[in-house]
């Protein structure tokens, strides 16, 4: 194996995107996050089937990412369904609301720019 020439301050290794919501309780997933940095943020949402995540808005853009479960994800009128493999990207500043069709997991990474 080779060593990379790389400070550890280059990157982070970020593990435990999809654990799932082990509380269970309330009307709302639980938050967690998981990397902060002064470019970006990464959380992870952890739903139980019939959780939401009332309309709001963030106030820079995001990415959200299905890692497991369908979760739908309400932007602009049009809904569609984070599972794995899928994601979704909105601009800062529009509303949008997710909603556990079954229990699941998205990363949601907010994008600060520098």
């Amino acid at each position: 194996m080779t060593s990379l020439d790389v400070s550890p301050s280059a990157f982070s290794y970020l593990t435990e995107l999809n654990a799932p919501n082990t509380d269970g309780t309330g009307p709302k997933p639980w938050v967690k996050r998981i990397h902060k940095s002064d470019s970006e943020t990464v959380v992870r949402l952890s739903f139980v089937a019939g959780q939401v995540m009332a309309e709001h808005m963030a106030v820079h853009p995001i990415i959200v990412l299905g890692q497991s479960g369908e979760i739908d994800f309400t932007v602009q009128g049009t809904t569609v369904r984070l599972q794995p493999g899928t994601a979704i990207r909105v601009d800062a500043r529009t509303k949008h609301e997710l909603t556990a069709v079954t229990d699941g997991t998205v990363t949601l990474i907010v994008i600060h720019g520098h």
